[in-house]
């Protein structure tokens, strides 16, 4: 492909840090506009609403982000797993974070963005969704050892992606009574041809169940776990 232009939009995003005492949190994307030529060909490219949804959770639950293996899907330009990185702050050393995307041009600008509010113990890799890639991401890219926590915002809006989407998470996610998968979902993001049903049946037979974390409108927050009767012995 062509290479990228440079970015259009520059974004700028201020959290409260999660302890007292501690500086707050800034972050700077750049990106490109949501109606943009690039945007058509790479959505990792702009930002979606979700993604402010899931940087709440982050906020809220920033302590069980502690000594964990962290990793998004669907990173595009960084701004979840930037944060998540920036939460830990100085209690790093015992978690390690991954962010991935399966679009090379959306991962091109993502390197860039963890640059920009870098230095970062961020580690950053294509992955495309499905069993056989996820199990070979997870040996090439991650010592063979699972993820306590797999989260991402806006992953869904064609059908034929969430079977692909559980299968990775099946793979990736760690059999503790803990881990989690969180996503936050627009039912009514531009383009959207998924019914929340087809994601919650597909959840469920993959051996998911789920809470709703937050329901503000058109966006949910999930909390998927492993049911116990689907946890291999």
């Amino acid at each position: 492909g062509h290479p990228l232009p440079p970015p259009s939009e520059s974004y700028h995003f201020s959290y409260s840090a999660p302890n007292e005492g501690e500086d707050d949190i800034f972050i700077e994307l750049k990106g490109f506009e949501s109606e943009s030529e690039q945007t058509w060909t790479s959505t990792g490219l702009t930002l979606w609403r979700s993604s402010q949804y899931l940087c709440d959770y982050l906020v809220d639950n920033a302590k069980h982000l502690q000594d964990k293996r962290i990793l998004e899907l669907g990173s595009g330009l960084g701004r979840s797993g930037i944060l998540a990185s920036k939460l830990l702050g100085d209690s790093s050393e015992g978690s390690s974070i991954y962010l991935t995307d399966g679009d090379s041009d959306t991962l091109s600008q993502l390197r860039a963005n963890i640059e920009l509010n870098g230095p970062l113990p961020i580690r950053c890799n294509q992955l495309l969704w499905g069993s056989e890639t996820s199990k070979a991401f997870l040996e090439r890219h991650a010592s063979d050892k699972p993820f306590d926590i797999i989260f991402g915002s806006d992953l869904i809006y064609v059908e034929k992606v969430i079977s692909p989407l559980f299968d990775t998470v099946q793979v990736l996610l760690n059999t503790g009574p803990n881990s989690r998968f969180v996503m936050a979902h627009c039912c009514r993001r531009q383009g959207n041809e998924v019914d929340l049903n087809m994601v919650l049946a597909a959840a469920n037979k993959a051996g998911f169940e789920h809470t709703v974390a937050k329901e503000e409108d058109d966006i949910f927050v999930f909390v998927f776990q492993r049911r116990r009767d689907s946890i291999p012995c």
